[in-house]
This record gives C-alpha cells, structure tokens and sequence, in this order.
C-alpha cells in the first residue's frame, strides 16, 4: 500500500468521524424535544477491492465509513403535565397522524410519532401543532367503539334527558311486621302501611319526581305476601286522586326463607303535569326470585328478622346534561363526563406498530413515515396485541441520555484526533522519502 493511500485512509477517518460527531451533536440538540429517538452512527471497514489469488493487499484495510445511522426506539421517561390532551404510550406502538399535505412520499399521507403534544382545533379535531389530525375510532351512538378509524373528533353536544322506565330495588321487609287490617289507604299511608322509602324519577323532559313506596303486609304465615304502592305527589300529577296519588302498585310474595319466589305489577302509569309525556308506565323490578337462582335469591329483596330497609336502588331516567370534563383512560378510549353524572365513550385512540420498526424513515418534527422495510402499520386500539398503554397528561420525553452522549463525544474526538494524527505522521513519512534525494 503506497503513502499516499495512507492518506485517503487518514481522510475517511475523518469524515466517518466527522458524521459520527454529527449524530452526537443532533442527539444532544434533540435532549429536550417530547418523544425524540436518539440516533447511533454506525461504522463499517473498508478494504481494497484486488481480484488477484492470494494477494495480501486484499486485507489490508482502506479506512472508514458510515455503515447506518440507526434510530433508537427504547422508552423514554413519562412526565406529568397539566394539559389532559397531552398524550404519551407507555410501551410499543406510534401515534397516527394524518395530514396529506404534509408529505407527498408518505401512504395517504399518513405520519407516525410517539410526540403526543395535541389539541383540539378549531373543529374539534386532535392534532398535533401543524394542524395534522390524531386518527381514532368513533363511538357508536350505543357508546360502543367502532371498528371505523378516521380523524379523531370529540362531539361536545348535550345528552337529551330519558323519561325513567325501569327501576331495580334490593330491599329487606321485616318479616316481624304485624299484619295491618283493612286496605291500604292513599289518605293515610303511614298508618295503613308497615314501611315507606323515598326514590327519585324522571319524566320526558328530566324533571326529578320523588315517589314514595308504601309496603303493607298481607299475610304471616310460612309464604307471605306483601302489597306495594307507588305514590307521588298530587300537585305533579294530571287529574290527581287528592293530595297524594297511586301511579303503581304490585303484590311480593316470599317463601318460608324469606326468599322472594314471586312478584307482580297490577298497575303502572303516571301522568306528570307540565306537558310531560302522558301514561309513563315504570317497571318496578325487585331483584331476581328464588327460581331464577338456583335455590338462592342472591340479590333479591328478603323478608326476613331484620329491620327493614333499601339495601339498593337504581333506575335508567336522567335529566339532560352538558360535558363538563373528558378523561382518556389506558386503552385510548376518551369518556365524557356530562353534568347529569353519565359517564359516556366518544372515541378511541389509535396505535400503530411494525414487524421492523427500525425500517421507519425519519420525517423532521419528530415524525416518522412507512416504508418498504418497515412493513405496513398494523392498527389497533391500545392495550391490544404488543401495544402499549396510552396516558393523559403526561408526555415522553426523549430517550437521549446526556451522560452517555458527552463520553460517546470524547470518544469521537479522540477518534478524529487520532486520524489526524495518522495524515500527519504519513506526511513526515513522505518528506523522508523526499529527503532521499539530497
């Protein structure tokens, strides 16, 4: 290998240095920028490119060059924001973003980050700073998440108020009660009945109703049986029957348990004033019977030697509400939560992953684009498949770790410092050879 090929050795070395410094530069540029991946340069040798059999030439090296510069796709730290639409993935898997102006050379204009700093825009679309727009799933009007993904919009619109239909109670009626003679009497309620309890309903346009529920019993011996009856308020009531009025009643029956083994309506219709809905029929649903349970009313209304008293009730009605709050949970999935106490889903999220992540070419802006090595972006919702967890107001912040960057900088420098050293020793070398002469 002559001396002046020492030289062009010299020189690669250099340049692969300089490049080397380059990404140590970028990376310690990039130390502070939500969802950067630090890059590695990556050498290779190089050696003369001599056909001849058994030439030693062939393994003599010809210096350096850059081989790769890979991107590092390792987690970085979470931190905590005060912007809940701050978003950042716990584990694998990218954002979605779509902007088809942004990129002629990415698929339909699709870009992929781990960089979750959005907002909503002016249309109540996600997107990032740029204007590209997160893409999710929809929710479906019965607040199931479809399996259509498109550019992620929350609808802030109200929840109509639900006239109430059912009602689930879980009660206990003391089986010590004595029976009351004579007929329950809507007049005088609390003297013609064993217990009463208060429960709330809605009508069509959500007004609240207090109801109250008066049990009398009927019968002591081993199979009771108790009436019940539904009351409101007279002044809510068109055409009342005086100041309080029966809107249902039924009939419990219990067996020798006290487990309840059947249960009727005989009447259930109420007719609240202010031009409400008329004939609101509500079904009063006192837990599951006996037969229902295989020998244990799990659930059910009792009678037994205990005070009575409402273990549990719920029913469907609601008055309308305005969303006061959002919360993104770990799948992706964003719940409004509306001033009437309904909780409801209005989308979800998507992620993507890649069989070769590595083959992700980058885009500036912390963005990624698709390409033929990365293999085609498998969506999906968080949590699902190698996927990992997305949380709220929180943000990844780079994986460039300071320390290991300054010793990879010594480590560069001295490199350079080194070949520099080699182009100048071979110059002292060549002089000899000149010297010859003299």
């Amino acid at each position: 290998m002559g001396l002046t090929q020492t030289l062009h050795t010299g020189v690669s070395g250099l340049s692969s240095q300089s490049d080397g410094m380059g990404v140590v530069a970028n990376n310690i540029a990039n130390a502070n920028a939500k969802g950067f991946k630090r890059d590695r340069a990556e050498f290779e040798d190089m050696i003369l490119n001599d056909t001849s059999a058994g030439s030693k030439h062939e393994k003599v090296g010809r210096g350096a060059r850059i081989k790769d510069i890979r991107t590092i796709h390792s987690q970085g730290n979470l931190t905590t924001t005060d912007n809940l639409t701050d978003l950042a993935i716990q584990g694998g898997g990218m954002f979605i973003l779509n902007n088809p102006e942004a990129s002629k050379d990415s698929s339909e204009g699709r870009m992929y980050t781990r960089s979750g700093s959005f907002i909503f825009d002016r249309e109540g679309y996600l997107a990032d700073l740029s204007g590209a727009r997160v893409q999710g799933y929809e929710a479906l009007p019965n607040g199931q998440i479809s399996s259509r993904i498109g550019d992620f919009r929350i609808n802030t619109n109200s929840i109509p108020p639900h006239a109430t239909e059912s009602m689930r109670l879980d009660m206990n009626l003391d089986a010590r009660a004595k029976v009351i003679e004579g007929d329950f009497d809507v007049k005088q309620p609390d003297s013609t009945s064993n217990f009463g309890t208060s429960v709330a309903v809605f009508d069509s346009f959500g007004r609240t109703h207090q109801l109250q529920l008066f049990f009398k019993r009927m019968t002591d011996g081993e199979e009771s049986s108790w009436k019940w009856y539904a009351v409101a308020d007279g002044k809510e009531i068109v055409n009342p029957d005086g100041d309080l009025h029966v809107v249902a009643n039924g009939e419990l029956k219990f067996n020798a348990k006290g487990e309840l083994a059947e249960q009727t309506t005989e009447k259930s219709e109420a007719n609240f004033a202010g031009g409400a809905a008329a004939g609101q029929a509500i079904n009063f649903d006192f837990g599951k019977k006996v037969a229902d349970e295989v020998k244990q009313a799990v659930g059910g209304t009792t009678c037994l030697a205990a005070k009575s008293g409402t273990n549990y009730h719920t029913q469907d009605g609601y008055e309308s509400g305005m969303i006061k709050a959002l919360r993104v949970d770990p799948t992706g999935v964003v719940r409004g939560i509306y001033t009437n106490g309904l909780n409801r889903n209005l989308g979800a999220v998507a992620l993507a992953t890649f069989e070769n992540v590595d083959g992700l070419r980058k885009g500036g802006r912390n963005m990624f684009f698709q390409t033929m090595e990365s293999g085609p972006a498998k969506v999906g919702m968080a949590q699902t498949s190698n996927r990992g967890s997305i949380w709220s107001s929180t943000l990844e912040e780079s994986n460039v770790d300071i320390a290991q960057e300054f010793v990879n900088m010594i480590l560069t420098q001295r490199a350079f410092q080194a070949n520099s050293r080699s182009i100048t020793t071979t110059d002292t070398m060549i002089e000899e050879v000149l010297n010859l002469k003299r």
